[in-house]
């Protein structure tokens, strides 16, 4: 009789366990998407499992968790390059969400998807808002759950912001938003168990107005839903909210109870001090995207001071407007180096904190820290094996600091997702090709200009 689905031996695991307990050869048996047995192999001991990866040399970690992407920009790399938030908004991203069709989001999708599982990444977070057609919103959650990777669509919405060239065709009722949130829920989530969850959210300070913020709330709090938000990336943010509120963005949400531990807040570049205080004392967490962040010139967030102040950090890589790529492994060694730099000190940020960030942080962000996050007996069965034996990883002294800093989507060997092999050796479990995904892309987009 086979005690396991799939047994995974003689690797390095690093558990990110609250001890951050390192086994040198290791096992780990799975059995219906579930650790079952995670300890040192013992030699001459049977482990009868339907499936066997000899894992000789490599390493094994729990897959990251980017808790902030949007996948339609998946199509959008390398345009409105150099401009700030609002100009960049302009130029690039809006002209297009506001046409994007069906079949090109699930292009889009999947372009995310399959990038997100070959550099590591076992979740993947959609902050969705290109509701003109409702059914965008259908394909993306489709196409995410036909790639194999564990998702979240973030169905936020706008009710307001005309006047800050919001898109008319983006506006809506909050009532309207949750009609369409609850469809969702209703739709799929009876379906998929863990694989999908679905929040909601405002997007931004400039498209919601203060009955939103207030109706979103109740919704989310009478349901037990998830939110999120793009907080302070840019200064606007705070000059926008006092034009019509004569206060921050921060208090504004603090007075009206919004900030509480379902809520993960996004970017977070220009938090001060006193706001700092706030979200740790309510329990929020923050997605930090600092790719996005320097890519729009938009500043450093303070993660630094965040940390010392005990806010959970997770790691998003934004869209692919704003990054150019939704691969972590980029965003993780961005985020390490990035506050080293900016707080003149080496020790400001190291290996093990955004591991962390891109683990732990991310399923607590998530709410599913009981579940995700760290290798132990118990959890979902989402890692990863890591080849070291690359010229770019070579020789690999310390695994974490070489996943950190000296590493790339080809050290990636295998992604597991709830148990099942999604991503092997350069091979898709979901049968999409790179080669056949750039030809169906080129396909779609054959005579369309951008710019």
């Amino acid at each position: 009789m086979k005690v396991y689905d799939l047994v995974i031996d003689h690797a390095t695991l690093l558990t990110m366990d609250a001890d951050n307990t390192v086994i040198r050869d290791g096992i780990i048996g799975i059995k219906n998407g579930v650790i079952t047995l995670l300890e040192e192999d013992r030699k001459g001991v049977s482990y009868p499992a339907d499936e066997y990866i000899n894992a000789q040399g490599m390493v094994a970690f729990p897959g990251f968790i980017n808790t902030h992407v949007h996948c339609f920009q998946s199509l959008l790399k390398g345009l409105g390059a150099d401009l700030p938030l609002i100009g960049w908004l302009n130029s690039s991203v809006q002209p297009f969400g506001v046409r994007v069709a069906r079949r090109q989001q699930e292009l889009a999708a999947r372009i995310a998807c399959l990038e997100a599982l070959k550099s590591g990444c076992t979740t993947l977070c959609e902050f969705f808002y290109t509701n003109q057609d409702p059914e965008l919103a259908d394909v993306c959650i489709e196409t995410m759950q036909s790639s194999g990777i564990r998702s979240v669509l973030m169905r936020t919405f706008q009710d307001y912001g005309e006047e800050y060239n919001t898109p008319s065709c983006y506006i809506e009722p909050v009532e309207t938003a949750i009609k369409e949130v609850e469809r969702l829920r209703r739709k799929y989530l009876p379906l998929t168990g863990d694989m999908l969850s679905i929040w909601t959210g405002p997007d931004v300070t400039w498209a919601t107005t203060k009955r939103g913020y207030e109706a979103i709330l109740e919704y989310c709090l009478d349901r037990h839903v998830r939110y999120t938000m793009h907080l302070k990336e840019t200064p606007e943010d705070d000059d926008m909210c006092r034009r019509h509120y004569g206060t921050g963005i921060v208090e504004l949400l603090d007075e009206i109870g919004f900030l509480t531990n379902q809520f993960l807040a996004v970017h977070c570049v220009h938090l001060t001090p006193c706001e700092i205080e706030i979200l740790a004392g309510k329990g929020v967490s923050v997605s930090h995207n600092p790719a996005a962040n320097l890519y729009l010139g938009s500043g450093i967030a303070p993660i630094h001071a965040c940390l010392q102040a005990r806010v959970n950090i997770s790691l998003g890589t934004d869209g692919a407007a704003s990054n150019n790529t939704t691969d972590m492994l980029d965003t993780i060694r961005l985020a390490a180096l990035i506050h080293k730099g900016a707080n003149c000190d080496p020790t400001a940020m190291s290996a093990e904190n955004v591991m962390r960030m891109a683990t732990v942080g991310g399923a607590k962000a998530l709410g599913m820290e009981d579940k995700l996050g760290s290798l132990e007996v118990g959890k979902r069965a989402d890692l990863v094996l890591f080849n070291p034996d690359r010229v770019r990883s070579i020789p690999m002294h310390d695994p974490m600091a070489t996943i950190v800093y000296s590493s790339s989507a080809e050290n990636i060997d295998t992604t597991i997702v709830d148990g099942k092999v999604v991503y092997r050796k350069g091979v898709f479990s979901c049968g999409i090709e790179e080669a056949q995904l750039a030809e169906q892309v080129r396909n779609e987009f054959q005579g369309v200009r951008f710019i």
